[in-house]
């Protein structure tokens, strides 16, 4: 039916399969068209308490230019963690950015229809991301967060390189996965990259889009004239009293795919792109931020001329429109020059703009300004642009093809698809445009061709799954589920089906349900009664299945009709057997099994006889294996009894199918031959009948340990039934012409032998069990004509066979072929575990379920049981679209930091007087601070910092004397000179080059083309006069220690040279060889935690210079004690110096395994290390590192705190090997000395 549109008109177009976004006041697309169908402005007016909340001073808040309006995006501190294994600290320092746009890939390629894991493509993602405020004004501030966290862990979770590759690796994408980057043109450039990359063949899928969040969200913002944010906080695009935007939230993301792809596979089209186009401005402009009519221009022409389509037949434009006075007239001038060039037609094209509506989104406008564009096409109007009353004078609309829309008007079209241009332009320069077109009509009218045609196989009832990685968040995706289809009654339930079952990640909490149609699909899920819905938790994902194969006794005439009737794949498998029999059996096989109604009595007859009937149940059975194969069900071994053990052998590549067939044909007419006999099923063991049995009666099959089958002539069989009856044991004969498995097979057994000689024997390539010996078929069984003839004729050990399947409990045991006898026999058996799940493939004949919902109940049982269902398979011979669905509903959770406490920006000048800002010092190791006032004012402060500048700088220039350089004033020295000259240790060369930089720009030195010369000779007096300059200017202070910068300069030249000298000076250049990094030695953690609890908590509130010489020796000390004699512990002491608690832990996510609480200290100290790394309270002893949402990088965090405690070494190997604080403490334990308790040691002192 596809074929029908001849897809090669669409070469170089693309499809948008799919849209996501979240706005102000639109938590979604279809809110997002409801604002702008509406003509609602989605700018919030502040309250002053709403602000001052945010940190905004009184003094800001009257200022009159000062503008009380945000665009706020709601709930941008939430996110899913667990469904994207983050752990809980790991989420709140990820970028909010990031956060976001992952949860909208998600859902974009989820409403695409497709799961990448089973997608057969490579696709990609262009993305752009805007600044990260987040981390400056959250994260950054929390000087002691960021000692606990990996300094690779914060960048890769907050540069803007990792937005792109993030979704990569989070979604499976396998295509190009690049970062753009080009100020407000970001995402609609993303857009066009993405196409390129899809023509190119690159990808053949791709999500492009960008995301910006405005961090703090509820601050306004101050007005200046000229600029672009605008006075009132309304942006009024094109109008005479136009003067800016407003900065906004947001995040836009669409999926495309080749057209003749996305209409070959179906797909739902939103809309189409004929072609788009990106340039630069360069140089020819005002300034660099100034927009060019010459460079828009030639975007949107190009644009028009990839598309291959005339400007007269665009009849939108949305615009980037950020209504400056200078950029409207300008984007108006560049489109009237660009549609000039094909007609001079006025007046004809609407233009509107969406910042109007929200503002200006930024790296997020362009994708935005799309959708907007696609949806308007997809709903056939053309939404208002908000705020236009006059023209801005400089735009000469009447002499220009456009006009401003500035209501809801239906979009009207003139025997031409509706067509639309996009707009976004970059500060900086770079230009972005692309041609939209409405989805083809052809696809529409193809989907009503497909169901109402004859020729299409229409399933008489579906199968609908859903799935989540949370109780609740299944019990909501049923609801929304529900909710839309109520909404939707259009739609036809297979296109939903096949969206839910191909489209869809499967999780482990299940639940699958059959219906007829829409209404019943809605009915049934409102109720979820039990015998129609089935839910299921399931921790294994790919269970593996046996198949059962029933022997004669099971068929019966219309088996599996239905199935015959409507799946394909059946159909041709009984077809073709059938053919292959015609001649071997000398009648058609399928008017047996489905005769006429007048002739099911007569077809009854003759499938019991044994000729007919074991072909018969082969047909059956293999074409049943056949079609559970096509849905992706795979045995990983089988076991058949009786005739079903040919099945078994024919789908391990034993027989072919064509000698599998005929020997089947001859062993049932050779039995039919044979005199009628009969078969006794017995509630005994084999063992307790044997006796009775005498020289006619046989044991046939062992079908349970305490179940038996005697066969034999029929005289025999009923004297033992009588014999046994008259004990009180009652037996049941079986439905059968001949004694099978008994004595009486022994006439045709040298025939058969030579039968099975004739036809090729291969060694299984499927494990299967062996009805001789109740366990594994070998090679030498498998391949050796006898052991066909002995199969037979000797006993059927099916139980011994089901006890060796039952030892995989796992494993879920599928019966293939009509009704449940072998399920009833294994659901019986002794060793059955509770929990083994048995399966049936086609109803009893007693039963009143159709063939097609046992069926389909069975593949939804298998599914919910963890059996891999390829559903491409299933779907493969139906022909469905992909429809937009609701998608995973994420359990958002608050993974946030607060900023700091702190004074509110903008209030620091309006405080009495400077010392008011400190009342106390906190404390610092195990010294208590003395509290007192610091008389200091901000010019004092900039004064004295300047002495204590010029005394460091002296302290740096005496120790160049005393290493020797610059021995001869007049010659010019390179760094590689001085470093070997004066013997510096290589890790202090980076230092050294800091000194150098330093003496230049405090004039001390001459720097030229890397050259220095001239240092300035500095006096011990110079020095002297100095230090007693800064004591008495900081003789109330106890922000710096001047004892410990003495000792400190006069010892630097020894420093740099020595091999084991106290490391103290720079903690950034250090770098200590074989023991880690001098910045995670507990020295410089106890200097650090005075650093940042103490003198930073207070200057940060002080405009301060760029850092200088005298920064290495400000440190807030109290260590004078003991006569000026400071003394430093290198033992860690945890409970002094735990980081502070930024956030709340967060409770522990849902995990198979039950909480098993820490049983002895050891344990308990890993669980800590493990709840403060990933942030996540009560980690239990069995709960699985990286299922908490550990990764490599945490790893290794928690491997150092464990050597840092435990003085042990384990591996980042160690903990993917043992992920369970149950499994690692047992190698902690064996490298732990036993005379070693938790937290002794010696404590070594050094003097400084």
């Amino acid at each position: 039916m596809i074929n029908s549109i001849n897809v090669n008109d669409f070469n170089n177009e693309i499809a948008i399969i799919s849209l996501a976004g979240r706005f102000p006041e639109a938590k979604d697309i279809d809110s997002f068209w409801q604002n702008l169908r509406d003509g609602v402005e989605s700018i919030s007016r502040l309250t002053d308490e709403e602000l001052i909340n945010s940190g905004v001073s009184l003094d800001i808040l009257n200022n009159p230019n000062y503008v009380k309006a945000s665009a706020v995006l709601s709930d941008i501190e939430l996110f899913d963690a667990n469904f994207f294994a983050y752990s809980a600290k790991e989420a709140e320092l990820i970028d909010p950015q990031q956060r976001l746009f992952l949860e909208l890939a998600w859902e974009a390629i989820e409403k695409a229809g497709y799961d990448p894991h089973t997608y057969n493509g490579l696709i990609g993602v262009y993305a752009g991301v805007g600044m990260n405020r987040y981390l400056v004004n959250n994260v950054y501030p929390h000087h002691q967060l960021l000692e606990t966290v990996d300094p690779l862990q914060l960048i890769i979770s907050n540069d803007k390189d990792f937005l792109p590759t993030r979704v990569a690796y989070k979604l499976n994408l396998t295509g190009t996965a690049v970062n753009v980057q080009t100020a407000c043109s970001t995402s609609l450039v993303a857009v066009h990259l993405a196409c390129q990359s899809l023509l190119n063949c690159e990808c053949d899928m791709a999500l492009a889009g960008g995301v910006t969040l405005s961090i703090p969200q509820k601050i306004g913002y101050l007005h200046q004239e000229g600029m672009i944010l605008s006075p009132d906080g309304h942006c009024r695009a094109f109008d005479a009293k136009a003067q800016g935007t407003i900065a906004s939230s947001g995040a836009g993301i669409v999926v495309l795919k080749r057209l003749k792809d996305a209409i070959a596979d179906r797909d739902h089209i939103h809309a189409i792109i004929k072609g788009s186009a990106i340039n630069n401005d360069g140089a020819m402009k005002v300034g660099f931020t100034a927009p060019s009519v010459s460079g828009q221009a030639a975007v949107i022409s190009e644009a028009q001329a990839i598309a291959g389509v005339d400007a007269e037949t665009i009849s939108y434009i949305e615009a980037h429109g950020t209504a400056t006075p200078l950029g409207d007239p300008i984007e108006i001038a560049a489109l009237t020059q660009a549609f000039s060039q094909s007609t001079d037609k006025k007046g004809f094209c609407a233009i509107g703009s969406l910042k109007t509506n929200l503002g200006h989104l930024d790296t997020a406008a362009g994708v935005a300004g799309l959708i907007k564009t696609v949806l308007a096409l997809q709903h056939k109007m053309l939404p208002p642009s908000l705020h236009f009353e006059t023209p801005n004078p400089k735009i000469d609309f009447a002499n220009s093809p456009f006009y401003v829309n500035t209501t809801l008007t239906e979009w009207k079209t003139n025997n031409t698809p509706r067509r639309a241009g996009v707009s976004s332009f970059g500060i900086g320069g770079t230009n972005a445009h692309v041609i939209l077109e409405e989805a083809p009509l052809e696809i529409k009218n193809l989907k009503l061709k497909i169901k109402n045609s004859k020729d299409a196989i229409e399933r008489p009832l579906h199968l609908l799954v859903l799935s989540a990685k949370t109780a609740s968040a299944l019990e909501k995706a049923t609801a929304n589920l529900i909710t839309h289809l109520k909404e939707h009654p259009e739609l036809n339930l297979g296109d939903v089906a096949y969206t839910l079952n191909s489209g869809r990640r499967g999780f482990n909490y299940r639940r699958m349900l059959i219906c007829q149609d829409l209404e019943d699909a809605v009915k049934t899920l409102g109720s979820l009664a039990a015998q129609q819905v089935s839910t299921n938790y399931t921790e294994i994902t790919e269970r593996s299945v046996v198949f059962m194969f029933p022997g004669q006794g099971s068929q019966y005439v219309n088996m599996a009709r239905e199935i015959y009737e409507t799946e394909t794949v059946f159909k041709e498998q009984v077809d073709y057997c059938s053919e292959i029999l015609k001649p071997l059996l000398g009648l058609d096989l399928r008017h047996i099994l489905y005769p006429s109604e007048e002739n099911i009595d007569e077809a009854s007859k003759q499938l019991q006889q044994t000729a007919v009937a074991q072909p018969a149940i082969f047909v059956i059975e293999y074409a049943l294996a056949t079609l559970w194969q096509s849905y992706g069900v795979e045995p990983q071994a089988a076991i058949g009894h009786s005739i079903g053990e040919y099945v078994a052998a024919t789908l391990a590549e034993v027989f072919s199918l064509e000698d599998a067939l005929s020997l089947v044909a001859a062993r049932g007419q050779m039995m039919q031959q044979l005199p009628t006999g009969s078969m006794l099923s017995i509630p005994l063991p084999a063992d307790k009948i044997k006796s009775l049995l005498g020289q006619e009666l046989s044991v046939a099959a062992i079908n349970q340990p305490s179940q038996c089958v005697v066969s034999g002539s029929t005289a025999a069989v009923d004297t033992l039934q009588n014999q046994l009856a008259a004990q009180g044991i009652e037996c049941r004969q079986l439905h059968t012409s001949h004694a099978f498995h008994s004595q009486m097979m022994e006439p045709i057994l040298k025939a058969f032998t030579e039968r099975v000689k004739k036809v090729t024997l291969n060694p299984p390539k499927l494990p299967y069990i062996s009805n001789l010996t109740g366990t594994w078929i070998t090679v030498t069984q498998a391949t050796n004509p006898d052991y066909y003839a002995q199969h037979l004729r000797s006993t059927v050990l099916f139980a011994q066979g089901v006890e060796k399947l039952l030892a995989t409990p796992e494993q879920v045991l599928l019966e293939v072929g009509p009704g449940h006898t072998l399920t009833t026999l294994v659901k019986r058996h002794p060793d059955k575990a509770a929990a083994q799940t048995v399966l049936t493939s086609v109803r009893h004949p007693q039963e009143k379920q159709s063939d097609n919902h046992v069926l389909f109940t069975t593949l939804g049982q298998l599914w919910l049981a963890g059996v891999k269902v390829d559903w491409f398979g299933f779907y493969s011979h139906q022909e469905h679209y992909r429809l937009p669905l609701p998608t995973y509903p994420f359990e958002r959770q608050r993974y946030w930091i607060d900023p700091p406490q702190k004074t509110a920006w903008g209030q620091l000048q309006a405080l009495p007087t400077p010392s008011q800002l400190w009342t106390s010092l906190v404390q610092g190791g195990q010294n208590q601070a003395n509290t007192r006032n610091a008389e200091l004012n901000e010019l004092t402060y900039q004064e004295n910092r300047q002495w204590l500048d010029r005394l460091c700088t002296a302290y740096i220039n005496s120790a160049f004397k005393q290493l020797g350089a610059f021995s001869n004033a007049e010659e010019k020295y390179s760094l590689e000179d001085l470093l070997s000259q004066c013997h510096i240790s290589p890790r202090y060369q980076q230092l050294f080059s800091i000194w150098l930089q330093i003496l230049v720009e405090q004039g001390q030195l001459q720097e030229q083309e890397g050259l220095f010369t001239g240092l300035l000779p500095c006096s011990q007096d110079y020095i002297n006069e100095h230090l007693e300059e800064v004591r008495v200017r900081f003789a109330t202070s106890s922000l710096v220690d001047l004892n410990l910068v003495q000792r400190c300069g006069e010892n630097l030249a020894a420093i740099v040279v020595e091999q084991e000298p106290l490391e103290i000076f720079n903690e950034l250049v250090y770098q200590k060889e074989n023991n880690g990094s001098y910045s995670e030695s507990p020295l410089n953690t106890y200097y650090n935690s005075i650093l940042h609890s103490s003198l930073g908590q207070v200057i940060k509130l002080l405009p301060l210079p760029q850092a200088s010489a005298s920064d290495a020796f400000s440190i807030k000390s109290r260590l004078e004690h003991n006569n000026h004699k400071s003394e430093i512990s290198l033992q860690r002491k945890p409970d002094i110096f735990q980081p502070e608690k930024l956030s709340a832990l967060h409770s522990r996510p849902d995990l198979p395994n039950s909480y098993l609480a820490p049983r002895n200290e050891i344990e308990q100290k890993i669980a800590d290390i493990w709840e403060e790394l990933l942030g996540i309270k009560q980690v239990g002893i069995h709960d699985n590192f990286f299922k908490l949402g550990g990764d490599s990088l945490i790893a290794v965090q928690v491997l150092s705190r464990i050597r840092n405690i435990f003085s042990i070494r384990l591996s980042v190997a160690n903990l993917f090997e043992s992920p369970t604080i149950a499994e690692i403490v047992p190698k902690l334990e064996k490298q732990l000395d036993p005379d070693t308790s938790l937290g002794a040691g010696e404590r070594e002192e050094i003097t400084i």
